[in-house]
């Protein structure tokens, strides 16, 4: 009983998630499923056509008059004709309405992405997430560009087959419907195992990305240590699993198409032992025997697609699960709802035009655990000044950043900026107040000029020059061979440190924001560097809030005020 409620629940869970991805296409789903019920009447019509015109010919020949054939063989040509057109018209909307379907899918796991809360990328690899856009996308895709108009053109066909093939002779019709029944149950055994190998592809490829990425991310270290070895063979690990179960399902592929092509000759055989049997019983004409065949193949082999393209719908069906987890993950929301501790005044003084950031009594703890990273931590920070925030490793500084940023709630407390209490501000109006520095900051594979240029859309060249002079940037650009349109490696990995440090600096101040957060931007950098660095800082404060997370003594003492963060007395 319970295996049977467990098999109900997979099937409506199936056809759940079948409907939901349908419901993708919106308003063009109606077009798509027209275009697939065109192309197949078309396709159909024309065989049922050429079928009769068998029946004619033979017929005509057997009983050796041709007086009366000329008129049904043109009719039965013209309906041929029309529909191949039918068929074709019917092909071009679906490819371009599946191709359309294919190209939402992509932009709606994208766009998701967009929307995931920085947590999702904090806590997952990003293997987790290409998987998902090319591996799971691109098979699930299938489903509106091959696997869908496959399936329901074999079903539909086989009813429209089936409609004159009784009317030759419904005996012989039934006889041979009892025996591609059979064929259908046997091929409806590889439904499951195919949904269940899908999945676990899925899983393995995703498997595989992630130790992929970890090898390119980290290049230098394997060229270097002996890690490389150890992820080498983590990565053919990963890779021999994927190939194990790809392998298997090429198997339940092989076994499915070989069990049709055995099923397909049973079929024509004993299409042929019947039908001999019955015209020799005058049960069918020579000509409706012959019109029949005609149609028994096409019939049959759509009988049996069926039961080949289910299973293979099932598989990709696995697939569109693996998007809709994703789907429906939780988004960022537009603003972060902030509990008060209601013991102390807070709200005192929130409005006060002189603070550009404030943070009182805030308390904060990742996965709402016990093990608080800051707890009643407060800061005032005046507009204009340059404050440099100091504390040991791991006390949560960047933690602090984040929060400020609004990647995460505040468990506790209350924060304001620019003397708005956050809790009344979205994320989209803190964001644009804030320009943000990394500690390793990311640039794109593109040129430098582009590179700045992201801070800001739609800024001109004089204002990137003018970041770039700002961030002391502008002279050691201009040595490069293309100057501003010098195309960077992945990840800027064309310049040195300090030079990557100083473009995301000048993108930053393209940005234009009153308030610019540094997380230890001078750490890495040699004494040379972290001089032009903070040069450039200086002349940003005379129109700019700058918060400097710090560890070097020059970065602190070159801060206007220091505010020092100890980690909570249970964290240590």
């Amino acid at each position: 009983m319970q295996k049977c409620m467990q098999k109900v629940d997979l099937k409506t869970s199936n056809i759940r998630i079948f409907w939901r991805f349908m419901g993708l296409m919106g308003d063009r789903l109606p077009v798509y499923l027209g275009a697939i019920l065109v192309s197949t009447v078309g396709d159909a019509g024309r065989r049922i056509a050429n079928s009769y015109l068998i029946n004619n010919i033979v017929t005509a020949a057997q009983k050796q008059n041709t007086d009366n054939v000329l008129l049904p063989v043109l009719g039965n040509f013209i309906v041929f004709v029309l529909c191949l057109l039918l068929w074709r018209f019917g092909i071009i909307h679906y490819n371009i309405e599946g191709r359309t379907g294919a190209g939402k899918l992509e932009k709606l796991v994208f766009s998701k992405a967009m929307r995931l809360p920085m947590s999702y990328y904090e806590n997952n690899h990003s293997s987790d997430f290409m998987s998902r856009l090319i591996f799971d996308t691109q098979k699930a895709s299938d489903i509106y560009t091959s696997r869908l108009r496959r399936l329901l053109a074999a079903m539909l066909s086989t009813v429209m087959y089936l409609i004159p093939m009784l009317y030759f002779s419904w005996e012989l019709t039934l006889c041979m419907v009892g025996i591609s029944l059979l064929a259908f149950a046997g091929n409806s055994f590889f439904a499951k195992p195919m949904k269940e190998a899908g999945s676990r592809l899925s899983d393995k490829n995703k498997k595989m990305l992630e130790k992929l990425t970890s090898i390119l991310s980290g290049m230098e270290l394997i060229k270097i240590f002996s890690v490389g070895t150890k992820l080498t063979e983590e990565y053919e690990d990963a890779n021999r699993e994927y190939f194990h179960i790809q392998k298997r399902t090429n198997r339940l592929s092989a076994g499915l198409e070989s069990l049709n092509q055995m099923l397909d000759l049973v079929g024509a055989l004993a299409f042929l032992g019947i039908g001999i049997w019955f015209v020799s019983l005058g049960r069918v004409s020579l000509g409706a025997l012959t019109a029949l065949y005609s149609l028994y193949g096409t019939f049959r082999y759509a009988f049996l697609e069926i039961g080949q393209y289910l299973p293979q719908m099932m598989n990709c069906i696995a697939n569109a699960e693996k998007i809709f987890e994703l789907v429906d993950m939780a988004e960022e929301p537009a603003q972060w709802k902030i509990e008060v501790d209601s013991d102390c005044d807070c709200e005192d003084n929130m409005e006060d035009e002189k603070m550009m950031l404030s943070m009182r009594n805030v308390s904060f703890s990742y996965d709402n655990s016990e093990r608080k990273i800051l707890d009643q931590f407060s800061m005032e920070v005046r507009k204009g000044s340059y404050v440099a925030v100091v504390g040991e490793s791991g006390c949560g500084k960047s933690t602090l950043v984040k929060l400020l940023l609004g990647f995460y709630p505040v468990g506790a407390g209350s924060m304001s900026i620019g003397g708005k209490a956050y809790r009344d501000l979205t994320l989209k109006e803190i964001r644009e107040q804030i320009a943000y520095v990394p500690q390793e900051p990311y640039l794109y594979e593109v040129s430098i000029a582009e590179n700045i240029a992201y801070g800001r859309c739609g800024v001109s060249r004089e204002e990137v020059i003018a970041a770039a002079k700002a961030a002391n940037a502008h002279e050691f650009i201009m040595k490069l061979p293309n100057g501003y349109d010098t195309m960077l490696g992945e990840r800027g990995n064309t310049l040195s440190g300090g030079e990557r440090q100083r473009i995301a600096i000048a993108r930053a101040i393209i940005r234009n924001t009153p308030v610019m957060i540094l997380d230890e931007a001078t750490s890495a950098l040699d004494n040379e560097s972290e001089s032009l660095v903070q040069e450039a800082i200086k002349r940003l404060r005379q129109d700019r809030t700058i918060l400097m997370i710090a560890h070097r003594p020059g970065t602190i003492a070159a801060a206007d005020e220091v505010v020092t963060v100890h980690a909570p007395s249970d964290f240590l």
